[in-house]
């Protein structure tokens, strides 16, 4: 068996050692790009050598990279570099799901002669902070506050109409329940006279 000497110390057959001295043009090549057409018109880029007969192969030049250290790049200051996209999604306004009289229902009557009465409310999500509720009989507000239920002292006998409104501190009406009816029944005491 022939042996040459690479390296001090080292016996590499012959074999081996052609082989080496063979990819040396090769890794030479390396960092190339070459250009070529391709038989159906394709632009190919590559890092191996075209043919030699190849008329459609150039070798494409190409300049050292532009480079920076991280440090360079990232300024101590980094949050000045965040930017919120205008288009991006705001969080949706806050919103009531529900708002309604419970109790009395709608066109129940209330026996009650000195004519009190227990409006009892229900929202949800519960109120706001800033937020105030508004009852309503017979079009204009009677009572406001953060209350669950109001109280009515001395109603007039006969129909009435109620509803709940939501007012943010602004006054602008988040949101308004249906309109409920009560009767209010006292007792009436005719004198003959």
């Amino acid at each position: 068996m022939i042996a040459t000497r690479l390296l001090p110390g080292f016996l590499v057959p012959a074999a081996l050692a052609l082989a080496l001295l063979a990819a040396v043009p090769t890794l030479a090549g390396e960092g190339r790009i070459f250009r070529t057409v391709d038989e159906h018109g394709n632009v190919v880029f590559t890092d191996i050598p075209p043919r030699e007969d190849d008329e459609n192969a150039e070798q494409i030049i190409v300049e050292t990279p532009n480079s920076f250290e991280v440090e360079e790049a990232i300024p101590a200051a980094q949050d000045q570099w965040i930017v919120e996209p205008e288009d991006a999604e705001t969080e949706a306004p806050f919103r009531y799901d529900t708002l309604q009289i419970v109790s009395p229902a709608d066109d129940e009557p209330v026996r009650e002669n000195a004519g009190n009465v227990t409006i009892v409310t229900n929202v949800n999500p519960r109120l706001q902070s800033g937020h105030r509720m508004r009852l309503l009989m017979g079009g204009a507000v009677v009572q406001e506050g953060a209350q669950g239920s109001f109280s009515l002292t001395n109603v007039d006998r006969g129909t009435h109409r109620i509803a709940l409104e939501i007012v943010d501190g602004e006054g602008n009406v988040l949101i308004r329940s249906p309109e409920s009816t009560f009767h209010m029944l006292r007792v009436s005491i005719r004198r003959a006279g």
